[in-house]
């Protein structure tokens, strides 16, 4: 059984750390991978179709030399009428040596200005098999030519295609078997009009240079293919097989992967409508999605961990609370066999100290509920006694005052100042104890505020002096009984400076939603530290003899209105004092 609990706590445990670790973790990480999967994806493509563009662009601006050279054939179709009687003629006149040297000047002037032009020829039907070559000095024969590859291609593309392209390798030496080899790119265009063609002639290397600089990625490579699916030039030796060029240049996508000798590839391509070719880009797979493999790993690496800290974490967790049950057990034990409790533990610091804290705490004041209960009898008997006695003293107060008042005109024979005060004070009193609403109108309030004041004054002969200050609009609000008395009372019995006339203002005003009573006094006033002493007893629960009515009045009116209400004191030594009370209406 207890080892079934234990295996019941280590799984709960477990399962409380290990979900809301896991859960995020998941859901973040997969999704992170995702994202970025695509975000990699989006910008390989992006990027390899900026980079196609880009070598599509360049590739036509060279090859439009050829363009700007049949330009030239068709403006100066007389000339080249005259080329193809010059090829026929063994010996060449002053005018055909002009135009000779005329067309050998345009034909130079790219290839000398440009340097991956390799050469330019310029063939016309003739009998003699001549042409013209930017790499000498005139008309060359194509059988002591050392390059005729060039003129077997135009022989095999009879039909109606006016332009195509092939890579080539040939031999400038012509006499030496082993000698200097040279890659180029050949584009032909055909002269229709003489039965000739145009033979612009790249170097292999210039191109494949610079395809290499424009790629980006680790193992990217650029290869260009024309319309039969033959590779013009690559900018990377992949040994790619021919149906596997089929197969890329025949996919309607262009983004996408492939295999290659048993890799993975990711393929982007643009075709090129002007020549037929497909500008296409290989990049292996796994260099370019190096950050979702990395990212992938680091998530496991988390998992793994968080399973680690995890079973660690509910193991620890579990023995504990292994620990604290037998604490319990064992309190529970001791009580019943009426033995010495443990300590009570100095610090609560889980759920089971607690426990084990408050079970300690229960059974020690457990002893003393008794004698609370009779402290409370105690009190509470009390407190009746004293309600009682408070319900005989107003009446006794009342009876009293009356006998009093009745003596004094006895004494006598007609009512004085003695009469007046007895019947200031009883009206106080009656208005104190026998209104049963708490809140009365604020002009009764004044009414019996101003008894207060006519008993001082009897007292006090013209020692002070009273100023009313309110506007009529007031009598519809209620205020709470008795809470202008404490305030007068506090200026008379604190505020009073002998021979110095006291002069007492108390002023009303009703704004948009409080109703503001302040009382001022010309009196002695307080110093700062007396004032900072008087506003701190107003917020004490302690008992005070001083200033007992402006305690009770800011506490009635706390309990009335709330806590934000309250008195507000202000004073300063020798000027005055002002108290002010601010209502909600």
């Amino acid at each position: 059984m207890k080892k079934n609990y234990y295996r019941i706590y280590f799984v709960k445990n477990l399962t409380t750390f290990l979900i809301p670790m896991l859960i995020p973790l998941l859901v973040m990480g997969t999704l992170s991978i995702f994202l970025i999967q695509q975000y990699v994806k989006e910008s390989i493509n992006d990027d390899n179709m900026n980079i196609l563009k880009q070598t599509k662009e360049n590739l036509e601006l060279i090859f439009n030399e050829l363009d700007s050279l049949n330009l030239y054939i068709i403006a100066s179709a007389k000339e080249f009428k005259n080329l193809q009687r010059m090829m026929d003629t063994r010996l060449l006149d002053k005018e055909d040596h002009k135009d000779l040297a005329s067309l050998k000047n345009f034909i130079d002037s790219p290839n000398i200005a440009r340097s991956y032009i390799d050469s330019i020829y310029i063939y016309v039907q003739n009998d003699s098999g001549k042409f013209i070559s930017s790499t000498t000095g005139g008309l060359e024969e194509l059988d002591e030519f050392s390059d005729q590859s060039w003129y077997e291609s135009f022989k095999k593309h009879s039909g109606k295609e006016l332009t195509w392209t092939e890579a080539r390798t040939i031999n400038k030496s012509q006499f030496d078997k082993t000698g200097n080899f040279v890659n180029l790119i050949t584009m032909y265009r055909k002269i229709p009009e003489n039965n000739g063609v145009l033979v612009l002639n790249i170097k292999s290397g210039y191109l494949e240079n610079r395809l290499a600089s424009l790629s980006t990625t680790n193992g990217q490579s650029l290869f260009i293919v024309d319309k039969k699916n033959n590779i013009i030039f690559k900018g990377r030796d992949y040994n790619i097989k021919a149906e596997e060029i089929k197969h890329i240049t025949s996919q309607p996508k262009s983004f996408f992967t492939t295999s290659i000798e048993e890799k993975q590839f990711v393929i982007s391509k643009i075709f090129s409508s002007k020549y037929g070719w497909n500008y296409v880009s290989i990049s292996p797979k796994q260099y370019l999605y190096q950050v979702p493999k990395r990212l992938f790993k680091i998530v496991l690496i988390l998992l793994i961990l968080c399973i680690i800290s995890s079973t660690a974490l509910a193991l620890y967790l579990t023995q504990k609370m292994a620990s604290d049950i037998k604490i319990i057990l064992n309190i529970f034990q001791s009580a019943e066999q009426g033995k010495a409790l443990p300590p009570m533990p100095s610090r609560v610091n889980d759920v089971h100290s607690y426990i084990i804290h408050n079970i300690l705490k229960n059974f020690m004041e457990h002893n003393y509920l008794k004698i609370h209960l009779s402290e409370q009898k105690y009190k509470e008997q009390a407190m009746e006694f004293a309600a009682l006695q408070s319900q005989l003293n107003p009446h006794f107060l009342f009876n009293t005052l009356e006998t009093i008042n009745w003596k004094a005109i006895g004494l006598t024979g007609s009512p004085n100042e003695l009469n007046g005060m007895i019947e200031n004070l009883a009206a106080i009193l009656r208005y104190s104890l026998d209104e049963e609403n708490k809140m009365v109108p604020i002009m009764e309030e004044i009414k019996y505020t101003t008894h207060y004041i006519e008993i001082q004054k009897i007292r006090h002969k013209d020692q002070f002096e009273v100023i009313w200050e309110f506007e009529e609009d007031i009598e519809k609000y209620h205020v709470k009984k008795l809470i202008i008395q404490p305030l007068i009372e506090n200026s008379l019995q604190h505020g009073m400076i002998s021979g110095k006339k006291c002069f007492i203002k108390i002023k009303i005003i009703s704004t948009i939603d409080h109703l503001i009573i302040t009382v001022i006094d010309n009196g002695k006033g307080m110093t700062e530290d007396r004032l900072i002493e008087v506003q701190e007893r107003l917020n004490t629960s302690a008992d005070h003899s001083n200033h007992i009515g402006l305690i009770n009045t800011h506490k009635r009116l706390k309990v009335t209105y709330g806590n934000e209400y309250g008195l507000v004191i202000q004073s300063k030594c020798a000027w005055g004092t002002v108290i002010r009370i601010v209502m909600p209406k």
